[in-house]
C-alpha cells in the first residue's frame, strides 16, 4: 500500500490556521484608556481617623494634551474646606467646597504638552487633634 503524505500546501494552510487561532486568543490590548474613574478619599487627625474630604469623578482624554472631567467632591469633617485639584501636564483645574458640602464640577482642560497621566489631588484640614490646623492631602495617579 501507497504512504500518502500530504502536500506542503495542506501543510501551510493547518499551520496558518493554527496561527490565527492563537492569535485570535489573545487578550486585545489598548495603547490607553481613553476615560479613568477615581474615588479618592483624605483622613486626617489622630491616626488618620476624621475623614476629610471625598472626590468622585471621571476623566477623559480630548486630545494628546487636552481631557474632559467630572468630579463631585464632599466636605467631610473639614475645616473650612475640602479641595480637588486634577492636574495633567501643564494644566490644572481647582475646585473647593466649604465645610459639610458636596458638589458637581465638569469642564475641559488643555495642556502646552502632551500628558499620558493625570494626578488628582484631595485635601482638607482640621484642627483635630488639639487646637493645631493640620492640611491632608492624598493624591493618586490615572492613565489616560
Amino acid at each position: 500500500m501507497p504512504k500518502v503524505r500530504p502536500s506542503r500546501f495542506v501543510r501551510l494552510l493547518a499551520a496558518v490556521a493554527v496561527g490565527v487561532t492563537a492569535v485570535a486568543a489573545l487578550p486585545a490590548v489598548s495603547a490607553q484608556a481613553a476615560t479613568a474613574s477615581f474615588n479618592e478619599s483624605v483622613r486626617g487627625g489622630y491616626n488618620d481617623t476624621q475623614p476629610l474630604g471625598n472626590a468622585t469623578g471621571t476623566v477623559t482624554r480630548t486630545g494628546s494634551a487636552s481631557a474632559s472631567y467630572s468630579v463631585t467632591l464632599c466636605g467631610q469633617n473639614t475645616y473650612p474646606s475640602s479641595r480637588v485639584v486634577i492636574q495633567g501636564g501643564t494644566a490644572s483645574v481647582n475646585h473647593i467646597v466649604y465645610y459639610q458640602d458636596c458638589e458637581t464640577f465638569s469642564g475641559t482642560f488643555a495642556s502646552s504638552s502632551a500628558f499620558a497621566f493625570v494626578t488628582i489631588t484631595v485635601s482638607g484640614s482640621t484642627f483635630y487633634p488639639g487646637n493645631q490646623y493640620t492640611t491632608y492631602t492624598k493624591t493618586a495617579t490615572r492613565y489616560i
